[in-house]
Formats: structure tokens, sequence, C-alpha cells
């Protein structure tokens, strides 16, 4: 492979590859802002600049080539000059109100001030203001905080497929809107604030409510649908404050949709039910794990019996599912269920053009790997048994007797005899396959809410249950 000389450490690149990514994989860090991986290169902040041997002037780096034999100096006197110089420029209208701004703590501008500009400031003229706009469900714009990079406009251009960002005027008049002034379209709307190097385009659903610093992140996937992405949950005291997406080149890249970003906030819902529930009358009461459990263990084991499996549950989940059905009784019938109309991966494909797919849960093809047949139509049966894990679509229910174990809302209990509440994606670990056959990783971010446990638990429980034996 070609090799260039970067700060004196000489690198390995690809044809093609620009100073940026290419210093980045040695482990020097070029500052930038207008420069995004995943969108098209303009070079106009001009924070990049390098020193490049044998040219005259400061280059930029993300829309500078690297090239056999080539020296590239990233911190020389000129070079700290003119970034110095940039950061002074960018902040001539930047409003002093990092204590109160959501991007604070993990915003560009205030690493590359701190890393490249001046403590002073030439600058004492009164700054530029805006009024903060409204941009629809999704996002608030700030435009005093705006420095211009064109991330949003191009992103909306080259990722979402829709040209609905726009700059206009001109200079220091300069105002970064949507089309008419009209709310955002786009069901990728809150990828604008994740790529927005300021806090000029934030996220409502997380204005003002938690500092970037306090937050704890653990990696996991998305399970909205089929695609898996992989995202980002940053929580603190066992709440969730958003979700982002987190890269990988193979699925998502460097995006999520709006469904997937904000789908956790049912984990949260008041309405979840989180104790143990039998229905009496016309009425609910929490009830003990011991009656239920043993309620559903004496039931199972009758003449006709149906598990239904949510595909949006682990593959762990699902062959605990199993071995419990053939140790209870061989005459339980087991089937899948999730999106109506996307009954097996080969009606599952693409909703749109970016990420979203058919299937609205997360392992259509992890139950088709454990050789779980699909519903079709309504369940019916003596007893029905329904697993799920929060985002599967319940179906028409025809039995006697019919229990809930895992994740539902009290608006939804009206189907069954009995809940257990079991765990949702954010508070367990497991595997999910996508639909392009990748099996990938979920991690639990949170602790079980009230009295939920988990389906291994619940069905160990229930097996190994004895006469007198009392569970929490």
């Amino acid at each position: 492979m070609p090799k260039c000389t970067i700060d004196g450490k000489e690198v390995e690149f690809k044809p093609g590859e620009n100073l940026v990514s290419v210093a980045k994989r040695a482990g020097i860090e070029i500052p930038v802002f207008c420069y995004h991986p995943g969108l098209s290169v303009v070079a106009q902040c001009r924070m990049c600049y390098v020193e490049v041997e044998k040219m005259p002037k400061l280059q930029t780096a993300c829309s500078t080539q690297a090239a056999e034999g080539m020296v590239v100096k990233t911190q020389s006197e000129a070079v700290k000059k003119g970034r110095a110089g940039t950061m002074e420029f960018l902040l001539l209208n930047h409003p002093l109100d990092c204590p109160i701004c959501d991007k604070s703590g993990e915003c560009d501008l205030q690493d590359n001030s701190f890393g490249h500009g001046s403590e002073f400031m030439r600058h004492s003229e009164e700054r530029r203001t805006y009024v903060d706009v409204d941009m629809g469900p999704v996002i608030q714009k700030n435009m005093n905080r705006c420095i211009h990079c064109t991330r949003c406009i191009r992103f909306g251009d080259e990722v979402a497929g829709i040209h609905e960002m726009v700059a206009i005027k001109r200079g220091n008049n300069i105002d970064i809107t949507t089309i008419d002034g009209k709310q955002l379209k786009t069901e990728y709307a809150g990828n604008y604030s994740d790529i927005c190097p300021t806090g000029s385009l934030t996220l409502k659903d997380f204005r003002f409510k938690k500092r970037a610093w306090m937050l704890k992140k653990t990696p996991t996937v998305c399970e909205g649908c089929s695609k898996g992405c992989n995202m980002e949950v940053q929580h603190e005291g066992n709440v969730v404050y958003r979700c982002v997406p987190r890269e990988n080149l193979e699925i998502n890249k460097y995006w999520m949709c709006d469904e997937g970003r904000f789908n956790y906030q049912y984990v949260q819902d008041p309405s979840r039910i989180v104790d143990p529930m039998k229905k009496a009358g016309d009425s609910w009461l929490v009830a003990r794990w011991e009656e239920l459990l043993s309620g559903l263990r004496t039931d199972a084991a009758g003449a006709s019996v149906l598990f239904l499996v949510g595909t949006d549950l682990t593959n762990e989940e699902m062959k605990a599912i199993q071995d419990a059905a053939r140790a209870l009784s061989p005459k339980i019938q087991i089937q899948s269920f999730g999106t109506p109309g996307v009954e097996t991966s080969g009606q599952d494909g693409p909703r749109d053009q970016i990420l979203k797919m058919k299937s609205k849960t997360a392992n259509l093809k992890g139950a088709e790997s454990l050789g779980i047949s699909p519903l079709l139509g309504s369940a019916k049966s003596d007893v029905v048994v329904v697993f799920r894990g929060g985002r599967a679509e319940l179906p028409r229910i025809e039995a006697k007797k019919a229990y809930g174990v895992g994740v539902f809302l009290e608006k939804e209990r009206n189907f069954f005899h009995a809940i257990l509440p079991g765990l949702s994606f954010l508070e367990k670990d497991g595997t999910v396959i996508n639909h392009q056959g990748v099996p990938q990783g979920m991690k639990r971010a949170l602790l079980p809410r009230g009295r939920c446990k988990s389906t291994g638990e619940m069905l160990m429980l229930m097996l190994n249950q004895r006469n007198n034996e009392v569970t929490a």
C-alpha cells in the first residue's frame, strides 16, 4: 500500500483517502467542523488546516487526498496560527451560553476552542441574534449558535433524501433554516442534532433534561425493526434520557431513524405493568408470583396449549421457551408473531431507501433459525401463553384462558387473564439476528422495573416449583 508521513510517522493509506481519515487511523486527531465521514466534502470551515511539504499555502485536510511520499505537518506554527484564526472568526457571533446549552460537554466548538483557540478576543461589537425556531416534533433550532458548517443541509440532501434545509442570505446575515420555514418532514430528523457540531439543532426530547457528562453510556442494538441498527443508550439513575446511533458501516453507518431513537419511551411508560397481576371479575389485582406460576404450569399441562413467541425476544429467551415447553408437555404448540403481514423473512424488505425494514421486530430471523413457525391468523387454543418483549404486535386471541408473559401496558391487559411482567430490551442481555443474518448482542442498560423477572427466571421457577415454595 502507498505511504505518506504525518508528523514524522509513516502511515499507509488507501488511494482516494483524505488526510483527516488517514491521520485518525494513525492516532493523530485533526480538528474538523464541516467534515463528516458520512457526508460530502465542502472544506468551508477551514478548521482542518495542515501544512503539506512543497505546497505554498496551508491545505484543508478533509479535501486533500493522501499521496505517495507526501509529508504532512499538523502541529507546525503556521498550522496553529491558522486554526486559532479560524476559531476566532467562528466565535465572533457565538453566544456565551455553554452553562445552559445541551451540547455542553460534547461540543466540538468547546473542544476545538480549548485545544486550538486563543484566550483573547479582539472583537468588541455586538453579536448577532436570532429567535429560536420550532422545526417540528423532534428538533428545536437555536441559530445564534450556528457556525454554518452545512452538515444539516448535506444530510437532508444526501442521506435523508429530502431537500428541506437551506442557507438563505449571505455573509454575517446567513440563516440555516427549512424551506419557507416549514417543519421538518424527514423521519430521520434526530440525526440533525447528532451531526450538529454545536448546540444549534437540539433534540426536544432531551432539551434541558440532563448534562451530557452525567450520562452513562451502554452500547446495544435497536429493537425497532429487523435492520438491527447499532445504538448507544444514555442513562442515569435507571432512567433513559436519549438513544443515539453507534457507528457500524455494515449495518446503519452513522444513522438511525426517529422511530428507533424514541422507541425506548415505552420502557418508562407509567402505564407499563411491572407487578404480577390477575383478573378478578371486571377489575385487576396484584398477585403473588407463586400463584400465577403455579396456575400457568397447571394450565400448560392441559390438552390444548399454544405458546406464542414474539419475534422481539432474544434467541436465548426463545430457546428457553422451547425447552420449557418440551419439559411441560409434548403437546404444546409453539408459534411466532410480530408484524402483521411479515410472518417470514421472505416477506421482509426495505420500508424506505435508508434504514427502515418492514418487520417491526428485531429477531424474525432468530425465530426462524430456531425452527419456530409463524402464526397465521388468530391464536386459537384452550390456553394461550403470549411471550413478548414489548415491540411485537399482539394478534387476535381466542382462548378460554390467556397469559401474558413479558412487557405489556395497562391498555393491553384486557386480552389476558393474568400478566407476568418481564424485561424490556433495555433490561436484559441477549442475541438477535438481523435481516442480513448478522447476530448481534443486546446489552442491559437498566435494572428491572418493579417486580419484573426475566423470561428465563420465570420459566425456571415454574418448572422447579414445589408445593410450599414462595417466590417474591
